[in-house]
């Protein structure tokens, strides 16, 4: 797994910086076996994946098939919530105001609302990694809470980088039984390929799991 140190968030306003503390690649079990890797708003990212390694531990959970779908769980409700806050509660409602009075509201504030659950994008990608019985396995979560499995490629990338990433590794002949030494000189060279697109940083982060 390999990651830059790049931070964007948008609140209260638009910024991004890089420091050598700082990692988005996150372990969600103890011992670390499964990790969250984090693209877009560091905050909302945060916060659903705080919760998910809450309800990890609480529910004793360490198989990565199940731990990436209490990521994705935690990815919509902290969506939801947001559109909740920004477009349903400064009209006087709650969801389920909204939905059993849909009848009675303009259908302009309908199509507004409708249109906000359907497409609003929370700015936040992920990936969810790990080694299992099975070996390495690979999730991506992307809006609006959407969970898939890349255990048949072999790996994913997520953000602005994601296409310089892949299309490196694609023409380079990346495949999953490389020696570990490959799999990391071809990671660290698709990395730093995908500095060129914007909000990519140059510092690099890097985790195995043996």
């Amino acid at each position: 797994m390999i990651s830059d140190q790049m931070v964007t968030s948008h609140f209260p306003m638009g910024y991004e910086f890089e420091r050598d503390d700082i990692t988005k690649i996150m372990p969600l079990n103890d011992p670390p076996t499964c990790y969250a890797l984090i693209s877009g708003n560091v905050i909302t990212a945060n916060e659903m994946l705080g919760a998910t390694k809450k309800d990890v531990k609480n529910k004793g959970t360490n198989t990565v098939d199940a731990i990436a779908e209490i990521a994705r769980a935690h990815f919509s409700n902290v969506r939801k919530l947001k559109i909740l806050r920004a477009e349903i509660e400064p009209r006087g409602l709650t969801l389920d105001t909204y939905y059993n009075n849909q009848t009675k509201l303009a259908p302009a504030i309908i199509q507004m609302i409708d249109g906000a659950l359907r497409n609003n994008d929370v700015g936040v990608q992920l990936i969810v990694a790990g080694k299992g019985d099975g070996g390495c396995q690979l999730f991506s979560i992307t809006n609006p809470g959407d969970l898939n499995c890349h255990d048949s490629v072999g790996y994913i990338a997520i953000g602005s980088g994601a296409p310089h990433a892949v299309y490196y590794l694609i023409e380079h002949g990346y495949k999953k039984d490389l020696p570990k030494e490959d799999v990391l000189k071809l990671l660290t060279e698709a990395k730093a390929r995908s500095q060129v697109a914007p909000g990519v940083g140059n510092e690099t982060t890097t985790v195995t799991v043996d």
